[in-house]
């Protein structure tokens, strides 16, 4: 058994019993525990909930009760299939209506617990550990559906139109040549990211809640791909017929673009922040950005936007930025500034670097990494620095530690960090 996946069932259980999980953390369990093939988690998630005979519930998401009944009643055939023995478990009267936002229903093995709300909620402090984020994405197919990336380590994960998308020691990549033009979409939740290799050969790597949208098969004579959040770059070169450098296009957050031939650069573009940030490595691209209003996203898909083009050209260690000012049409493109591309490139190479940036923006990372939100219960603060680095392998009670031997008065309650001063 992974030792990551009964970790991360384990803080989902917890996060139940503390009366923070959502819908999605439901489902999350269920996949972890449908796709056991030992019978441990089972028995893991098993013994954790005998322990309990209920939760102080408080901000449950409504399950549709019908599907957790065939969802669960599956697990459970498939364990009996196995022939395994379930640990032993506590009787508890069954619930009839899955509406009842007070009460949480989980069928393990072969026992069915009902946890329903028996007293009023109370502050409940972390009593968890909130683990760091780690690789994982979904893939969204062009016929819509959805496949999700976190535990495949190898193996097929689609063919579509000639063209079959694998895994490949955790690497998203593509093979052959499709007979159609057909889109996919990679996308990161919070607290994951992931590394695809285009059709083209371009590597791309995902940070935390971002997305990139892109053809299984590029045709004709450039390439588009559109992008969300925060992505770094490998481009291939590909020459086309003429011998000329065929163009890769970036369209960024619906708010620029970026023409480059084969170079190295990271995208920053969170629709949550108000500066867009092109950093380029290696190479040379050229920003641009429109005059106006922000294109839709069809039009954004084509790789085009519309309005007086207004650019820059980048070259390795610089950096350009657009802005946006407190009216939402208007956007600012600087002039390009040197950078320390390492404290850009962090997040790629598995570290926090707090160096030179606010307090805010640190906070933001965590949020992303961490799944979290930040909460300011007296403002942001004014008179708090952060320098240094550390790794992103820690959880985020560790981190608060840090925080607090170095003056930062917060505390966690649930997925929440409440920073007090």
């Amino acid at each position: 058994m992974e030792q990551f996946l009964k970790d991360e069932l384990l803080v989902l259980l917890e996060k139940a019993r503390a009366g923070h999980a959502t819908g999605v953390d439901y489902s999350r369990i269920a996949a972890i525990i449908n796709a056991d093939q030992t019978g441990e988690l089972i028995a893991e998630a098993d013994n954790f909930l005998a322990q309990e005979d209920h939760v102080p519930s408080r901000h449950i998401e409504p399950y549709n009760y019908d599907y957790w009944q065939r969802a669960f009643l599956e697990i459970k055939q498939t364990w009996q299939q196995q022939k395994a023995q379930p640990a032993k478990v506590k009787r508890i009267p069954k619930i009839r209506y899955w509406w009842v936002a007070a009460s949480i229903l989980l069928i393990i093995a072969v026992g069915t617990y009902v946890l329903i709300k028996k007293t009023p909620p109370q502050q409940v402090a972390a009593s968890y550990k909130i683990l760091p984020g780690k690789e994982g994405a979904i893939l969204t197919l062009a016929d819509g559906s959805q496949v999700l990336l976190d535990s495949i380590q190898n193996g097929v994960v689609a063919m579509q139109a000639g063209t079959t998308a694998k895994i490949v020691n955790g690497t998203l990549v593509y093979e052959g040549v499709g007979k159609e033009v057909e889109y996919n979409v990679m996308s990161t939740p919070k607290a994951r990211k992931f590394h695809v290799i285009l059709p083209d050969g371009t590597n791309a790597w995902l940070n935390s809640a971002s997305s990139i949208r892109y053809p299984t098969t590029f045709t004709g004579n450039e390439r588009k791909v559109t992008i969300t959040g925060e992505v770094y770059f490998e481009v291939a070169t590909l020459r086309l017929r003429s011998g000329l450098k065929m163009p890769f296009n970036v369209n960024v957050n619906n708010q620029a673009q970026i023409e480059v031939l084969g170079t190295h650069f990271n995208v920053k573009a969170y629709d949550n922040e108000r500066v867009l940030k092109v950093t380029l490595l290696e190479g040379k691209v050229k920003v641009i950005k429109a005059d106006g209003n922000r294109p839709s996203y069809a039009k954004a898909s084509a790789g085009k936007v519309e309005g007086r083009e207004e650019s820059v050209i980048l070259k390795p260690g610089e950096q350009a930025t657009i802005s946006q000012s407190s009216q939402q049409s208007q956007f600012r493109l600087s002039h390009p500034i040197p950078v320390q591309t390492d404290g850009v490139m962090a997040w790629k190479n598995g570290v926090f670097d707090f160096n030179d940036i606010s307090f805010q923006d640190a906070m933001a990372q965590l949020e992303r990494w961490y799944d979290i939100e930040v909460v300011y219960e007296k403002g942001i603060p004014t008179n708090v620095e952060l320098n240094g680095k550390m790794t992103k392998d820690i959880t985020l009670n560790e981190l608060v530690g840090i925080l607090e031997k170095i003056g930062v008065k917060c505390r966690l309650e649930g997925r929440k960090l409440l920073i007090q001063s």
